[in-house]
């Protein structure tokens, strides 16, 4: 059997608690080495829960360790681009955490330093990888909605999801943007995969709370047109309030109809609402011929995932691609064409008109 790969985890903040999991169950295959973050009793309050000694406060220090063959990025947007390229000139692997970078040059330099030095560099898209969403791509992959005419997007984040003034995700500079760009960015890079890359998009954004500053919004709304010529709505607010529902996505075809509905429970964090993106799916019974037809739950029997975790799936496809060498399903490739859409949206909605994505 394969060695685990052995992973030093950059940033020890609420999305690095998401990956412990992955560590925890299953340490053949994945094996956490040396946690690292500014703040150090972050970072030995992580280590200690995993059971790893070794932690730092410096970043390079850390990549000069022989016994770290990848590291998992979870620290803030705008340290992404200078981490990535340190690790990847060291030699290391690159698992990064959403957004890739604030910028679309911080992106490209990311992906130009893992080029040159022959390693992986993959995004951590968690959504892409739970039982429904791949369920859902199977269904569409097959057919099994005809050609795909539209689909709907709707992400609505209340009270117990919202950064206090001053946190750096509030901030434009440092996150590259809002609300789209630290939470919905998932569910826009879930609409690509599910249909494919955007031709052009025209969009309004607000920043409507006092905690967003410098650009950052709260509210958007945006209609995209895919290449495949399928047309989309998408919607996303931040509130300081409790709302009915989460997320929702709804995907119309020629023959059948998906929705998505998962349940909104209050006090729910980022991580375990991000995890339910796609429960409930239905799917549209073409033969009834009804004003009302039936619905019924799209199944995940044939779906081969090594866990009902999100986040530890995706992790462990990120060690496989590390040691096969083949490309990750979100690598930084494809993952930049998500940040482009998203850098489009701001476009449009500073200058008023569409915005063709075939141009950037």
């Amino acid at each position: 059997m394969a060695k685990p790969l052995r992973v030093g985890l950059l940033g020890a903040g609420p999305i690095a608690y998401a990956h412990m999991a992955a560590y925890l169950e299953y340490p053949d295959q994945v094996r956490l080495t040396a946690v690292c973050d500014l703040n150090l009793a972050a970072a030995e309050t992580y280590a200690k829960q995993v059971g790893v000694p070794a932690v730092y406060s410096d970043v390079h220090e850390m990549l000069r360790r022989a016994d770290i063959d990848a590291v998992g990025i979870c620290s803030r947007h705008d340290l992404h681009p200078s981490q990535a390229i340190a690790a990847a000139e060291a030699g290391k692997h690159l698992l990064c955490e959403t957004a890739m970078a604030p910028t679309l040059s911080g992106c490209q330099a990311m992906i130009d330093a893992a080029d040159a030095a022959e390693v992986t560099l993959m995004i951590a898209q968690n959504l892409r990888f739970s039982r429904t969403a791949m369920a859902i791509k199977h269904l569409i992959d097959r057919g099994g909605l005809g050609e795909i005419q539209a689909v709907r997007a709707h992400a609505s984040f209340g009270a117990g999801t919202s950064n206090p003034q001053g946190h750096w995700a509030n901030d434009g500079r440092r996150a590259g943007g809002g609300i789209l760009m630290t939470h919905s960015i998932h569910h826009v890079d879930l609409l690509r995969f599910f249909l494919g890359n955007v031709r052009r998009v025209v969009a309004v954004c607000r920043s409507v709370q006092r905690e967003m500053v410098n650009g950052a919004e709260d509210l958007i709304a945006a209609t995209v047109e895919f290449e495949s010529g399928a047309i989309g709505a998408v919607f996303s607010s931040q509130s300081r309030f409790l709302v009915p529902d989460a997320m929702s996505c709804a995907i119309f075809g020629s023959e059948g109809t998906l929705l998505s509905t998962p349940p909104a429970a209050p006090g729910q964090g980022p991580a375990q609402i991000g995890t339910a993106m796609v429960a409930n799916a239905m799917l549209r019974d073409p033969g009834s011929g009804s004003w009302h037809p039936r619905f019924e739950p799209v199944s995940t029997v044939d779906v081969n995932l090594p866990s009902r975790n999100p986040y530890v799936n995706e992790i462990l496809h990120f060690a496989e691609c590390c040691r096969t060498g083949q490309e990750p399903m979100t690598s930084g490739h494809d993952n930049i064409q998500t940040i482009k859409l998203i850098m489009a949206i701001y476009e449009s909605s500073r200058t008023g008109a569409w915005v063709d994505l075939d141009s950037r």
